[in-house]
């Protein structure tokens, strides 16, 4: 982690401009092909869900832009982030739960695994307020979505990204999932969006070839 000199920053005029926004989030939704990724998960009989997450996250910690937060009048830049996101507990209602990244997927996936199975069965609704290393995730599984909107302090809003997937589907022959990226427009554009797609696509096909 390091602190950002704002007045050599490259984006020093963008954060000044947004920085005291009620609401400086812009969202982006596309539906992207995975494909290769369902076919891999099918063969090997792996967790949708914590396979996405998996892609997902190595993209992002790829791009700065998703990795810096805003404390007070200071930003900083995260070396890692680590997906926090929900899932239902035993009464149908969510949770939230925090994952630590790591490169290795196997790994990864055993972590998701064991950090939803000891959330569900609680009833946490509580960020850890001195954490900001954090991607916030959502995950909607029965609904094929065109666009999302989030619920948002305005008198205190945050820095963290959030992305949300939801019912992937069939179309001509391709699989395709909604998804919806959001972040502060004071750290980040729509050029750095359009990176990640292009990385996530990497790294299915990367993950996918063995």
């Amino acid at each position: 982690m390091k602190t950002i000199d704002i007045s050599k920053w490259n984006r020093k005029k963008y954060y000044e401009y947004y920085k005291n926004y009620q609401y400086p989030l812009f969202s982006i939704n596309v539906d992207i092909d995975i494909s290769l990724l369902i076919k891999y998960i099918k063969s090997k009989e792996l967790s949708f869900f914590s396979s996405f997450l998996y892609v997902v996250m190595k993209a992002i910690n790829q791009i700065d832009e998703f990795k810096y937060r805003i404390r007070e009048d200071t930003v900083i830049l995260h070396d890692v982030v680590h997906p926090s996101y929900t899932v239902l507990n035993d009464e149908d209602n969510y949770v939230f739960c925090n994952t630590d990244f790591t490169d290795s997927f196997n790994e990864f996936i055993k972590n998701v695994k064991n950090s939803i199975d000891i959330a569900k069965k609680g009833d946490n609704l509580e960020d850890d307020e001195s954490k900001d290393d954090l991607i916030f995730i959502s995950s909607l599984p029965w609904i094929s979505f065109q666009s999302v909107t989030h619920p948002i302090d305005t008198a205190n809003p945050d820095s963290f990204p959030r992305v949300t997937f939801g019912k992937y589907r069939l179309e001509n022959n391709i699989y395709k999932i909604p998804l919806s990226i959001a972040a502060h427009h004071g750290l980040c554009d729509g050029l750095h969006v359009a990176r990640f797609l292009k990385i996530l696509d990497e790294e299915i096909k990367d993950l996918t070839k063995n």
